[in-house]
């Protein structure tokens, strides 16, 4: 008979046979984000472009979103399960995020990760992932309207080089949790790698009040949002956005996962 283990996954419990105890120790530890209100869009930011505009009061249900960028094991653990693609990229290490997967390749990491859990795991709506990097701030950056490298991985502010400079030393990807986490824990909103996000890429100032994912069923552009080592700390604003094909499979584009609480 299988002994019986438990293995905490941040605020979650479950219960896991110890011949899975392996798999389940590199599921991504997850933070819960209580219900709420936040202003949500560029309109405080004299930089943000036209598709950052139209501020709007967004109410968000609560959900759970992982602590950091989906990284090069966690991911690994679904495709030696046969259930993920392999990256186009291979990572450094371990702990570096996984990068040259594309949307469909998170997408695919999300229903393996659900099986094994029985609970509900997709990627961020555009409304979570911008409520998570705000931490209740109308800021460019949650810290403040001024990049530092203490908070991320940028690029060189000129255009379109890695930088290094203070706590930043790395050329491409940096591990997780090398930089100072939001007030709520949140690892690597700003830089290091874009993240693919559930919505299609369509006007900003439409996208649901109740932070839900735009998501048509003919979309074929899908939204990118946090910047990247490669690109300038303008970038990675809390309102700036990207979009790629959902295809697409770059080397610095990764992925953070959420959850809804309680939903199979």
């Amino acid at each position: 008979m299988l002994a019986i283990g438990r293995i905490t996954l941040g605020f979650l419990v479950l219960e896991c046979s110890t011949s899975a105890a392996e798999t389940v120790e590199h599921f991504p530890t997850m933070i819960t984000v209580p219900a709420g209100k936040f202003e949500m869009g560029g309109d405080h930011d004299d930089w943000a472009a036209p598709d950052e505009r139209g501020n709007r009061i967004i109410q968000l249900s609560s959900f759970a979103a992982s602590t950091t960028e989906i990284t090069a094991l966690q991911y690994d653990t679904c495709v030696r399960a046969e259930a993920c693609r392999a990256p186009f990229v291979k990572a450094p290490d371990d702990d570096h995020p996984v990068t040259g997967v594309s949307w469909r390749d998170a997408q695919s990491y999300a229903a393996w990760l659900s099986a094994q859990t029985g609970l509900r795991y997709r990627l961020l709506s555009e409304a979570e992932w911008e409520r998570i990097a705000r931490a209740g701030m109308q800021s460019r950056f949650w810290w403040g309207n001024v990049s530092d490298h203490a908070f991320g991985n940028f690029g060189d502010e000129d255009c379109c080089h890695t930088a290094v400079e203070g706590p930043d030393t790395f050329e491409a990807t940096a591990p997780v949790r090398r930089f100072e986490p939001t007030p709520e824990g949140f690892h690597d909103l700003y830089g290091n790698v874009w993240e693919w996000i559930q919505d299609c890429y369509g006007e900003y100032d439409h996208a649901p009040r109740d932070g839900s994912a735009q998501d048509p069923a003919n979309c074929t552009v899908r939204v990118v949002r946090g910047g990247s080592y490669l690109l300038p700390s303008g970038f990675a604003r809390a309102s700036a956005r990207y979009r790629l094909t959902p295809g697409a499979r770059r080397p610095d584009v990764g992925f953070r996962i959420a959850m809804d609480p309680g939903k199979p």
